[in-house]
């Protein structure tokens, strides 16, 4: 795992700090499609409080985005009085969690897995703030489930899928999970 996303991940902070992380980010970013390239500059115009967490899945290996990934799940949900988010951070940060998670590249058991860490989320997100509630909403009926479907049609595992539906719709106390009954799968 490079130095920069193993920072990025192990301690929590974000932005590039030195001239070596600066230099890596560089030198992947350069690798990348130009048209991902644009498609981030406009996110950033759009969401510009995100922009650490945007650069750092857009640079990351695969694996490297699993762990962020969870580390982004567990900034959320592991918060203290001396660490509380907003809800627009909250937004921010899963926003971008969802963003790592690639059906064609991660294998659908784990994606499986990361969603339902994703959807225990739901009570922090929806009782950080009330002015959110709509973009919430969004994030998790449709970003999330369009993910948890892809995953879940790819899964050759029928029987994991429909238990671990059962599992979320069973504790589905905010309204965010009642869509997974309609995943292709079942």
């Amino acid at each position: 795992m490079s130095i920069f996303i193993n920072r990025l991940a192990g301690e929590g902070k974000e932005g590039i700090q030195t001239r070596e992380e600066y230099n890596y980010a560089k030198e992947q970013l350069l690798k990348l499609d130009r048209g991902v390239l644009v498609d981030a500059l406009l996110k950033l115009a759009i969401e510009p409080g995100s922009a650490s967490l945007l650069v750092s899945g857009l640079i990351a290996s695969q694996e490297e985005r699993i762990v962020l990934f969870q580390d982004y799940i567990r900034r959320v949900t592991h918060q203290s009085r001396k660490t509380s988010l907003t809800g627009h951070q909250i937004l921010q940060i899963l926003t971008r969690a969802l963003d790592l998670l690639d059906p064609e590249r991660i294998a659908p058991k784990t994606g499986l897995q990361l969603l339902e860490s994703f959807y225990l989320t739901d009570s922090w997100a929806l009782e950080s703030t009330t002015e959110l509630d709509f973009d919430f909403e969004y994030l998790f009926t449709e970003v999330a489930y369009s993910l948890f479907d892809e995953f879940a049609v790819r899964c050759k595992d029928h029987e994991y899928v429909q238990t671990m539906i059962k599992r979320l719709l069973a504790d589905d106390g905010y309204g965010m999970r009642g869509n997974l009954k309609n995943v292709t799968r079942l």
